[in-house]
């Protein structure tokens, strides 16, 4: 079963949101997936993710950041304070549906979505687990050939956190440089799982063209998006 619903948040804004259920009775485990800055919830990498969360029996929340789809369109808040509220208006959707498992609900987030419910995660005890996709964990300063690590200032805490971690990124995202990551998930409190699949910060592969290039794209999405759901079972499982 799918649905389009518009939230509406603490702040007065309407957020579109589409949500996805497994067939049956329930209650089934349910997993909040956020976009990225301009990576709406339709796109292929949130699109792959959710259907197959969806097969393996997740119902998934994903939707779009209220900026994105109001006239004029505008852009992420100073702090994310709105983006915050945005996504939590989500997880309350699923947390008063009567087919969702309350004591089961996870989080992921792409990029920026991935520092927006790494926020709501630190806040929300009751959250089982989160991934991470395609974090924003480096930067290249200006005049340098060395990024610099970004983990602590964008998600604050992690290194503390003892609930379930995971995090999934391409092999050329500009974004996060995979030793800083890898050193970083190496001091964590527990361990932290990661998957690095072909591709830049979309999974794009750059140095394809044509055909090629969208199904190096594709594989990788697929490998992504079964991480994800492997992940998310351990999770459950527990």
């Amino acid at each position: 079963m799918a649905q389009n619903i518009t939230v509406h948040t603490s702040w007065g804004a309407s957020v579109e949101a589409y949500v996805e259920l497994p067939s049956g009775a329930g209650p089934f485990p349910a997993v909040v997936l956020a976009p990225g800055q301009g990576y709406h919830m339709r796109l292929p990498l949130l699109e792959q993710t959710a259907q197959t969360l969806v097969k393996e029996g997740f119902a998934v929340y994903r939707f779009n950041w209220a900026y994105f789809t109001a006239i004029p369109k505008g852009g992420p808040s100073e702090q994310l304070d709105f983006e915050l509220q945005d996504m939590q208006a989500v997880i309350n959707l699923a947390r008063t549906h009567s087919q969702i498992d309350t004591d089961r609900i996870a989080v992921a987030g792409k990029s920026l979505g991935s520092l927006v419910a790494w926020q709501v995660f630190g806040k929300d005890k009751s959250l089982a687990a989160i991934l991470l996709m395609t974090p924003v964990c480096s930067r290249l300063p200006k005049a340098q050939t060395e990024p610099k690590s970004e983990m602590a200032e964008n998600y604050p805490g992690l290194a503390a956190e003892s609930r379930p971690l995971a995090f999934v990124l391409g092999d050329q995202d500009a974004l996060c440089a995979i030793d800083i990551l890898q050193r970083f998930v190496s001091s964590l409190k527990i361990p932290a799982r990661i998957s690095i699949a072909r591709g830049d910060h979309n999974f794009e592969v750059k140095s394809l063209a044509g055909a090629a290039g969208q199904l190096a794209r594709d594989s990788s999405i697929q490998a992504v998006a079964q991480f994800a759901a492997d992940f998310f079972h351990d999770v459950f499982a527990q």
